[in-house]
């Protein structure tokens, strides 16, 4: 990234992005207004992994993390297949699905063209990185409390990354009720787990569509809420070669 020109910075980040597949890319800008509202974090209490809750003390502000840095870049990565959401042990400490594990290497690619071009930048993981996508306005948290894409759905993984570089703006946030009237994820989900704007994350994980052996490495989690989502549904062509994709490709 020689050329340190903002729209040259980010033409840059979207080129590699898009080499490895990711198909949105966002950047905001990180000052003292950009706060996760206080009454939000309250959404992670009740998330369980494995035998216990998410830690919410840990959910740090990102300019605690790099107090020099200016832009939050978020990249989300679709789901390949809205009827599977797989998780691969790669090895005993990194466990990832496909589509985490493209964006794992863009984000690296994306920070070493950011160092070589003289900014500092570092990769930013956190439990609530979907309301940051929030705040840089691609998307909403929806009723399913799950960060609805403008043009996927709830159909992404999301990655982060901080850096130095001037290159974010801030956006007027999508309210949470733009999901309207629409109920399609609570009549989808097979625990019961969605009512009304909240969610029963205890009843979701213990689902016994989560957590599903499907080969020795590889773990299923249930999809019901993104697949049943009107958001970005894919067309029937794009159904139809998932189904092709997926009897090639299931364990």
């Amino acid at each position: 990234m020689p050329d340190v020109r903002p729209e040259n910075v980010k033409e840059d980040i979207a080129a590699i992005a898009s080499k490895y597949g990711i198909e949105v890319v966002g950047f905001l800008g990180l000052d003292e207004r950009t706060k996760i509202p206080a009454e939000e974090m309250g959404l992670l209490r009740g998330v369980k992994w494995k035998d216990s809750e998410v830690d919410v003390s840990k959910v740090h502000d990102p300019l605690d993390i790099m107090p020099a840095a200016r832009t939050m870049i978020i990249l989300g990565k679709r789901l390949l297949d809205d009827s599977q959401d797989i998780y691969y042990r790669a090895s005993d400490d990194y466990t990832a699905s496909v589509e985490m594990m493209l964006l794992d290497i863009a984000s690296a690619k994306i920070v070493a063209g950011l160092k070589k071009g003289g900014f500092e930048a570092e990769e930013y993981t956190s439990y609530y990185l979907k309301a940051w996508a929030a705040l840089a306005g691609l998307g909403w948290i929806g009723r399913s409390r799950m960060f609805v894409s403008k043009a996927h759905g709830p159909r992404l993984r999301l990655h982060g990354i901080l850096t130095d570089a001037d290159i974010g703006e801030l956006h007027a946030v999508i309210p949470d009720d733009s999901c309207g009237r629409c109920t399609e994820c609570m009549k989808a989900c097979p625990a019961g787990a969605i009512s009304g704007d909240e969610v029963d994350r205890k009843k979701c994980g213990a689902c016994p569509l989560n957590h599903r052996k499907i080969s020795e490495n590889a773990l299923a989690y249930c999809t019901a809420c993104t697949a049943s989502c009107p958001v970005g549904r894919p067309s029937r062509h794009e159904h139809a070669v998932q189904a092709v994709s997926r009897q090639q490709i299931t364990p």
